[in-house]
Order: C-alpha cells, then sequence, then structure tokens
C-alpha cells in the first residue's frame, strides 16, 4: 500500500508558518544565507510535534521558543500564533502522518526558499532603485526614529503611503520574477512592502549602503527556479 503525501495541505500551511516566521524576523534578510537559517525555526516546530506526538504540546514548545527569540512587538503576534495552532488543529491528520512529517522535513530548505526567494529579490530592487533618494530615505529614518506613539503613527503612515506610489510599479527591472511568479504576484508584493515596513531599519541602512544590493534578472532567476523544483518534487 503507497501511502500518500498530503500535498495540498503543505502547500497551504507552509506560507502561513513562513509568513509568521519572516514577520517576527526570524527567516534570513538575505538570500545567501546558510541552509539551518532558513531552516531552524521551522524544523523546531515539526521536531517538537514528532517528539511529543501531540500537535498542541509541540505548538506550545516552540511558540515560547519563538516569542523569546523574535526581534520585533512580540505581543502583536499572539492572534498570528493562535491563528496558525487553530489551522494546525484543523489539519491535524496532516501531522500525525510520518510519512507527511518526514516528506515536510526533506523538502523544508525548497520550500523556505520558494517563499523567500521573489521577497527578498523585489525589496533588493526596491533598494536598489531608490538607493539614496532623499525623499524614501526621509519618509524611513522619520519612521525609524519616532519616539511617541503618535508620531509613530504619523510616521507608518506616510511610510505607507509612498510605498503604495512607488512599489513596485517604478521597478522595471523585476519583469522576468513578476512572470515567473505571476500566480502569486499580490501576495508576494504585499508580504514584500509589510516586511519594508515592519524591518524598516534594515531597509533604511540598505537605501542609505553605497554598494551595489542586487541581482535580479536572466541566468539568477532561471537557475533558482530549478533548484526550487527539484527541492519539492
Amino acid at each position: 500500500m503507497t501511502l500518500q503525501i498530503d500535498r495540498e495541505s503543505m502547500d497551504e500551511f507552509c506560507p502561513k508558518l513562513f509568513r509568521l516566521l519572516d514577520s517576527m524576523g526570524l527567516l534570513p534578510s538575505q538570500l545567501w544565507a546558510k541552509p539551518n537559517e532558513y531552516e531552524k525555526y521551522s524544523r523546531l516546530l515539526i521536531g517538537g510535534i514528532q517528539r511529543y506526538n501531540d500537535i498542541e504540546s509541540g505548538f506550545k514548545e516552540w511558540s515560547g521558543r519563538i516569542l523569546r527569540d523574535a526581534y520585533y512587538r512580540k505581543k502583536e503576534f499572539y492572534l498570528d500564533l493562535e491563528s496558525l495552532r487553530q489551522w494546525m488543529m484543523g489539519h491535524s491528520d496532516m501531522f500525525k502522518s510520518k510519512v507527511n512529517l518526514q516528506h515536510l522535513l526533506t523538502s523544508l530548505y525548497a520550500r523556505v526558499f520558494h517563499y523567500l526567494y521573489p521577497r527578498r529579490v523585489l525589496a533588493n530592487a526596491y533598494c536598489e532603485k531608490y538607493k539614496n533618494n532623499t525623499n524614501i530615505l526621509n519618509k524611513f529614518r522619520k519612521y525609524v526614529t519616532a519616539k511617541s506613539p503618535e508620531e509613530k503613527q504619523n510616521a507608518k503612515a506616510a511610510l505607507k503611503q509612498i510605498l503604495d506610489e512607488t512599489f513596485p510599479n517604478t521597478l522595471d527591472s523585476i519583469n522576468k520574477l513578476k512572470d515567473v511568479y505571476q500566480d502569486d504576484w499580490e501576495t508576494i508584493v504585499d508580504d514584500t512592502k509589510a516586511r519594508l515596513i515592519t524591518n524598516a531599519s534594515y531597509y533604511h541602512k540598505m537605501l542609505h549602503s553605497e554598494e551595489s544590493i542586487i541581482y535580479l534578472e536572466g541566468e539568477i532567476v532561471d537557475s533558482n527556479i530549478e533548484i526550487i523544483e527539484e527541492g519539492l518534487s
């Protein structure tokens, strides 16, 4: 009897997990990170479920760990964590299968890379396009340095407005990337825009950098897509 792998549930679960980890600053900011940096927190979750043979117990241990390690405002993630927990409990059959968990572990690096690749390339393209642009830099700087809640809120609104105006429609270098990821393009744009704001301090530094930070079109896109597809097969 051949055991079936629940790829459909995995394909739904992984973006939910990766989006949460990314919003907490727990995924690599650049694509040249070591595989362990991509997989670390996802493996901890799967490993906890395997160790306890229980989703609830594994998730409880894991959520406490990532809240301790998170770089950003931790209280903001409680609802997102609960949403992920409920999804997992509602799809418990996937996590009770040793075959599914093993396949998930085996394909994890390819799945995380598949998620991060277009988002990081898109963010880098924006930073390269507007590197040392006074107007863009000022919007990021005001948000990063804002002190009071009111000042922070106003600066965030101003940053969001200029991103809405310039991202990604002013980027000429992303055409091939958009073609490759056209089915998920709007989600990728929304995720990247959210991260530019959440991780504004990091991207403010990138925008102020004098070094080239972009690699985008041509063979680099093709070769990485091939790597991803091999890992997910």
